[in-house]
Order: C-alpha cells, then structure tokens, then sequence
C-alpha cells in the first residue's frame, strides 16, 4: 500500500504495511537501513542566492548596457578621461544598486528552524528522545500537551487529545482528534485521525505511526512549494524595462541620423562618433536608477513611520496599483484569539465586550454596564466555565498568550473580567478532585471540586444539545426549576441564532456532588445555567479599512482554511462579498478550470476550507484576470501565496517567520488598516515617481533637441559628452530626488488604482514631455546661437551649457505637481526642493569657476553679462509653460 491518503486506513493497516510493532517499535538495524531508504526528516532546503548573481545583476540594466558601449567607443577613439569618468558612473550606480537591493532568501531556511526540534519515539520497547531529523516512517512518536509535531503520522491513541492546525490550515481552533479510519477525500483540516509536522499539542496525550518525513510531509509541500514559486516582476519593474528598451531605439535612431547629417555635409568621422556618443548619453537619463532606487527607498521610510515594513523596493510602488487583496481570515481579519462574545440564560442576553485573550471588558444587558457583584446569574456561570477548563491564561510582557485550548483560554478571559480567577480559586477554597476530559465523542468536559466547607461540586461546558439531555434542572434567577420543554426550545432557538452569527456555542451547567463516582452523578442530573457564544473576532478597525479599500477601487477577497459558516459570518461582519453566496470552498474549488474559476472569482470573495495550493490557484487565476494581487496572511501555510502574489503583506506580531521571510511587506502593528495606509502611500510615490520620469525625460529631451537642431543648423556641436553627463547626474538628479518627498495629490484615494496595463509614459504623458522639451530647448538654442555671434567657442558653449543647466533646474516648478502650477502653497512644504535648488546652483558655479573642473568638463568663467544672457534664457521658457497651465486650469476650472 502505498503511504497517502492514510488517514481512510485503520491504523492496524498502517502499522501492518510499515511493518512495526505497536508495542516495541523499530529495531536499531531497521532505523539505520530507513534512514538510508528516506533520508533525514528535514525540509527541502533552498539555495541562497549568490553575492555575485546580485551583483551582476546591477549591470544588466538596459541603461547601463547603454553607458558601458559609449565608454568603449570613447576608450576605443582616444577620449579616455571621458570612457573613465563614463565608467565611473557606472561602477557607483551599480554599488549603489547592489547596496540597496540585496536582501538574502531564507523562507525555507525558517520553515527548516520552525520545526527542528526534538521528539519522543518508542524504539526496541524503549521509549528515547532523539534529533527530529532522525525520524523515519514507521517510528512510534508519542506526544503531549505542549509538543511541536516532527512528522506527518497517523494516530494509534489519542486521549483528550486536541492540536493547534492554525499554522497549516488556517483554522482556529485546536482540532479533537481520533484514532478511527475517516472518509475518503477529506481536506486537511478534517482529516482528525492524523497529525502533522509543524502543528501543535494543545491538549491531552496520543501515540502515533510516523508516515511521512521530510519534503513528504504536508509541511514539506509547502516547502516545495515556496521554493518552487518564482518571484514574478512588479508593474513598475516591468515598465522600468520598457522604457530602458525604447530608450535604445530612440538612442540608435538619433546617433545613426546625426552620424548620417555629419558625415554627409562633410564633418569629421572622429567628430561624428564623439557626437553620436554624446547623443547617446544625452538620451540615456544616467539618473534614473539612482533617482529611482533612492525614491522607493524613501518610500520605505515613509511607510515604515505608519508601521508598514517594505523589504523590497519595487513594492513600495505596488501596493499602489494593488486592485485585489487576498486575506486569511485567522489572524489578518480576526484577532486569532478566541473570544467570549455573549452569554445568555433564560430571558437574559448579555453582551460581552473586549476582544482576544486580554482579561479587560464589560458585561452588558440591554447596553447598560452590570454590577457582577450583585448580579443573579454571572458570578456562577463564570466560575463554572472557568473551572471545567484546563487552559493558563499568561501575561507576556504586554501580550496575553493561552497555554492550552484556544476555547477554554477565552473562557478563563471572560473569568477574569468578572474578577474571578481560576487560579486564586484553585489555590484558595477550590480542590479539584476527578475530572472526565473532553473528547470529541462525549462532547462535554467535567470537574469536581471540594471546597473547604466540605461540601463538593460538579462543574460542566459542552456542546449544548449533550448538556441539554444532561440536564433536569435551569437556574433561572436565585430560583431553581425543572427543566421543561418550553425552556429546551427556547434554548434550541437560541442555539441556532448564535450559530448564524458564526459563533461558537456551549452550555454551562452545575450540580452539588452526591455520588463518589463523577460519572454517575452528571447522567441527567444537572441545572443548566446558560449558552456562551465565542468567536474569533474581527480586527476593530477592518471594517471601515475594507470600506476605504473599496472606495479606491481595491477588492477584498478572504481566503481561509476555516470552515464555511464561520468564514460567511465574519465576512458579513467586515463588509466582504455578497452576503446571499455562499463561501466556495477548496473541495468545489478543486472541481473548477482555470476559465471557471476565473469567472467564478470575478464573483466570489469568500473562498474556505482551503489549502495552500488553492491559494496559489486563485491567485493564478486573479492573474489571469490582470488584477494587481497583494495576498495578506500570518501563517505558514500563508507563504508560497505570499511569494506568488505581486505583492505579500505579512503580520509582523503574530505572524510566523517564515511568512514574514517570504513576504515583501511586513505590518509591524499586525492591522489591517495599515494596508489601507500603504495603499495610499503607494499610490503617492507612483505619482512621485511619474514626477521625476516628468522631469529627467523632458530634461533629456531638451539635451538632444539643443544637439540635434545645432548640428542642423550646421553650429558647433553645442554640447560635450562630459558637459552632458554632468548635466545628468548633477544638475538634473537632485530636483529629480526631491519629488520623492512631494506632498500627496488631492483625492488621491477617490480614483481607480492604475491599470496594470498602463504604461508609465502614455501617450498623453508622451506629448506633454515633448512640448516642454521642445520650449526648454528654446532658451538655451537661442542663447549659444547669440553667444556664438558675441564670445569665443569655449565661451558660447559654457553660456549654452550654464543656460541648460538652470532651465532644467527651474523646470522643477513645472513638474512637481499634476496640474502643472508648481508656485501654489505646498512650496514651502517641501524643504528639500530648496535645499536642491541651493545644492545644484553651487555645483553649476563651482564647475565654471574651479579650474581642475574647467579642464575636465571643458568650461570657462562666466562674467556678469553673460550672466543675464544665462537669466534670460532659463528663466523665459519656464514662465511661458507656468503661463500656459494657468489659463488651462482656469478653463477647465471653468467648464466643470
């Protein structure tokens, strides 16, 4: 037989197929030789990436393929000051490039630490403590409360047993198990005869056969499956590159036509190729990766300050274009605490406030605050509760942890609240003397107590149709009644409405011990205090930040392992999908094609009982739809999703890390709205970044325009190839920079995100570039042209140089913000802009007045006429493009 889907077999079958002994376990020569046949229980572990692959990578940038063939031609033609300073460039953008890029992949490396531990089997009938990794198929693996799991196995005892799945199945709850066979085709989270690598022991004590180690077990899948993701490029990576690879046609196009011009009205060849590299350069804007890398960088400051951790840069930008969140339930959207929301008795329905295992809240009956002290029914009740469980409720610096089930936990909780302490009971008046744990088969669990006046009680929690047949009495008041049919409908009823509330419901009940046996004395004897509905609850601040998604454009779409009721009901609750459907869940999701499931998503935003492959189906099949997909999730089972996705949101407090490791943004405040918050941060540094495209491009426009219609009108060549490098990387980097600081746009988060399809350049965007190049161009045309007519060449070039440099400087007022009116009251907002302005006026003096720069850059000292010649020329095409945006937004202004 072969090992899967084993949780349908007996475990007789199971340990008969492996050949072990129950009773003895494996002997010494038989581990050595399935050690040999399995190998290691360990993770498949993936390869680091190199130093060196990261740092060849900087060099494959179109742009800088582009610097590296002009400094070849300038090296090969004699002009080596030129192909060194080129190469310069070069090396520090790539430096920098590496510098700010490199960040190790180590998500299986995590997931290979999460689960190395140690485990307990039974080896030649003794039971020893051995390397998790030296677990085999077929090892006898006995656990018990508080144990992580080292392998896949199936059960051969479970007594009161229970484990913590939230970690592979997203669910909650810690799930009872048995040792019976189980049905056929079963998702994961249902499988209860089974146990699984990387969960936990919450409750109660089991023996189980190991049947899967290593990347074999459903651990090991998600492994397989992380590593085998591929990280896909982001929208604005992707569009970087079309840019890169116009800007190489539009550079060959440009160097062929004006070597073609040269050499036909009979210029030198050497001279051509020199302005031909010059062309080349003046189209390649050198700045952009710096200018690019530096402003998601600062992104990343800027998001970190609202709490939101960017691990890469690109996805600064993407959250910004995000049109799709996909959302696990537990944890992301809920508390990942379970919660005593309500209590009813008989007539009375009290509200219980506060969320997760944090002892502090309210009771409340008809919104009015109840005095616990004088109350009837609560102090009872609460006791009860907290003395029929097992959980510790534990104060970790400021977080409140369970150390046992999740249930009890919220019980203990609600305890407290009403200032009754199971522990100061229990070390106090209360003895516990018998217990009957809770199984999935009983349903219920039972203690007993003696107090120090002698006298002894039953205290009982379970599920509420058990109790109901367990009880012969209601306590309704001080009074104490039989319990008739009236009062069990009315129960029933009850039990109902809280279910559709997606509420988890137990009865509490009581009695005075009268009989030495424990068992005897709960059979249809008890007096029924009332139902406690519990729940996962949802964040606080989910519902108003999926509205404020929604008002953006963004989708939420709640993926979960969890089960359908209950994933409908919070949906409900935080505003996701049509409350009328009905979750998909992964066993109908299995059943759909890719072309289905497309349609089906268009729909659907609730999707349950998932497993970590049906994450990545959806988000193939959002994909697909071109959505700009951010998948949310806190758990392991969240991580190949989160790598697949354009972007992977995960929780920084409670989340696992190795969903944090593959994850491209972490929530350090583990909220939801945050998110939200990114959002907008994205979408301004999209805007911020078109800025600094707006402004380097128009800048490079006007360099190769004042070239080009120069050597048409047969002039000097205006520019050299170091005049126009300097430009690039002084003069015009540090405006570009300080975009990444302006002040968001109004409204921002009133439109649609951006298609995914839209290119950073439309054509639109494209035509305005080429008006204001072309009128930048103008001043510094018309300067060099009269500069020629009154100085010498050096001279004439330095004023068309200098021209150039502060029209591109003050061209910043036209681009920093959307309508085009850069003098408006956000100026002063801005301290950097005035800081760049002061910074790049310096450099442009220091490189005409310091002799050393004169040399290298070829300029020479300007006098004050020259310097209204400059004035004239860089001031006049700014003011004629601020003149036209006024009277354009005036019109428009007009026409709405």
């Amino acid at each position: 037989m072969e090992l899967k889907n084993v949780h349908k077999f007996s475990y007789e079958k199971i340990l008969e197929n492996l050949q072990v002994d129950r009773k003895t376990g494996l002997a010494k020569k038989e581990v050595e030789n399935r050690l040999k046949q399995y190998g290691p229980n360990v993770l498949k572990q993936k390869s680091t990436i190199s130093i060196w692959n990261i740092l060849l990578t900087q060099f494959k940038n179109i742009i800088v393929i582009l610097l590296i063939i002009a400094s070849s031609i300038s090296f090969f033609i004699g002009d080596i000051i030129e192909a060194i300073a080129i190469f310069a460039v070069i090396i520090i953008n790539a430096l920098f490039g590496f510098i700010t890029e490199y960040r190790a992949e180590k998500s299986v490396e995590e997931l290979k630490k999460m689960v190395t531990t140690h485990a307990k089997v039974l080896r030649e009938g003794q039971v020893k403590k051995i390397e998790a990794a030296d677990i085999i198929p077929g090892d006898i693996l006995i656990i018990e409360e508080g144990d992580r799991i080292t392998a896949d196995g199936r059960l051969i005892e479970a007594d009161n047993l229970a484990v913590d799945e939230s970690t592979l199945t997203g669910e909650s709850d810690a799930v009872n198990k048995i040792t019976e066979e189980v049905e056929e085709d079963l998702p994961l989270a249902d499988r209860k005869n089974m146990i699984y690598m990387g969960t936990a022991v919450t409750r109660g004590n089991g023996v189980a056969v190991i049947t899967q180690t290593g990347k074999e077990t459903e651990m090991g899948k998600i492994s397989d499956l992380l590593s085998e993701t591929e990280d896909e490029k982001t929208p604005l990576e992707e569009k970087l590159d079309e840019l890169g690879k116009s800007l190489i046609v539009i550079t060959l196009i440009l160097a062929g036509i004006v070597s073609m011009l040269g050499i036909i009205t009979g210029r030198d060849i050497i001279e051509m190729l020199k302005t031909g590299i010059a062309l080349a350069i003046a189209a390649v804007p050198e700045g952009l990766p710096a200018v690019a890398t530096i402003t998601l960088a600062i992104g990343m400051s800027k998001m970190a300050e609202h709490n939101a951790l960017v691990k890469s840069l690109p996805a600064v930008e993407t959250l910004g274009s995000t049109t799709v969140i996909c959302t696990d339930k537990t944890g992301t959207l809920t508390e990942n605490q379970m919660t005593v929301k309500q209590i009813y008795f008989y007539k009375r329905n009290i509200a219980v406030t506060g969320t997760g295992y944090r002892p502090t809240g309210d009771f409340k009956e008809n919104n009015k605050k109840i005095d616990i002290k004088n109350d009837s029914d609560l102090p009872l009740f609460l006791k009860a509760a907290a003395l029929s469980s097992n959980a510790v409720l534990n104060k970790k610096e400021d977080i409140w942890e369970v150390v046992g089930d999740p249930t009890e936990g919220a019980l203990i909780s609600a305890a407290k609240k009403g200032n009754i302490s199971k522990e100061e009971l229990e070390n106090g008046d209360y003895k516990r003397t018998d217990e009957i744990p809770f199984t999935s088969e009983k349903k219920f669990m039972a203690t007993s107590y003696q107090i120090k006046d002698n006298s002894q009680y039953i205290y009982l929690k379970g599920a509420p149709d058990v109790v109901l047949n367990m009880c012969s009495k209601l306590k309704i008041g001080e009074e104490i009644v039989n319990l008739e049919k009236d009062h069990i409908d009315k129960f029933e009823k009850i039990n109902h409405k809280m279910g559709q509330k997606g509420l988890r419901i137990l009865a509490v009940a009581y009695k005075e011990k009268d009989k030495e046996d424990i068992r005897d004395d709960i059979k249809n004897n008890l007096i029924l205090l009332g139902f406690t509905g519990l729940m996962d609850p949802p964040r606080p601040d989910v519902k108003d930040s999926i509205k404020t998604a929604q008002k953006a454009g963004v989708r939420t779409i709640m993926i979960t392992g969890d089960q359908s009721d209950t994933a409908h009901a919070i949906g409900k609750k935080v505003g996701i999908g049509d409350h009328a459907q009905k979750p998909i869940t992964g066993t109908e999701l299995h059943q759909f094609s890719l072309k289905q499931l497309k349609d089906k998503i268009r729909t659907h935003s609730i999707f349950a009982r998932v497993a970590p492959q049906d994450k990545l189906d959806i988000i193939d099949a959002l994909n697909e739809n071109n959505e700009v997909t951010a998948m949310t999730g806190d758990g392991v089972n969240d991580a190949p999703a989160l790598k697949k996705a354009d972007i992977g949101v995960s929780m920084g407090q409670r989340g696992t890390a190795v969903a944090r490791e593959a994850s491209n943004m972490v929530l350090l405040d583990d909220s939801f709205k945050t998110i939200v918050i990114a959002i907008k941060q994205g979408r301004v540094i999209f805007d911020n970044i078109q800025k600094f495209i707006h402004y380097l491009f128009s800048c490079n426009l006007s360099e190769i325009l004042f070239i080009f219609i120069g050597i048409l009108l047969q002039l000097p060549t205006p520019l050299l190839a170091l005049q126009i490098l300097w430009l690039n990387l002084v003069t015009d980097v540090f405006p570009a920079l300080v975009m990444a600081w302006e002040q968001p746009e109004e409204n921002v988060m009133d439109k649609k995100p951006r298609s995914p399809d839209r290119a950073i350049l439309s054509n639109k965007f494209k035509i305005k570039i080429g008006i204001q190049g072309i009128i930048l161009t103008m001043g510094p045309l018309l300067t060099y042209m009269y500069a020629l007519n009154h100085f010498n060449l050096t001279e004439g070039r330095t004023i068309g140089f200098m021209t150039l440099a502060f029209v591109q400087l003050f061209h910043v007022f036209n681009v920093r913000r959307k309508n085009g009116l850069g003098f408006d009251k956000s100026l002063l907002v801005n301290k950097y802009l005035w800081g760049a302005i002061a910074i790049t006026t310096t450099l442009q003096l220091i490189v005409v007045y310091l002799p050393f720069l004169q040399n290298i850059v070829h300029t020479t000292m300007l006098t004050i006429n020259m310097w209204y010649i400059v004035l004239i020329g860089s001031i006049g095409p700014v003011l004629l493009i601020q003149i036209f945006y006024y009277f354009k937004n005036k019109l428009n202004k007009n026409k709405k």
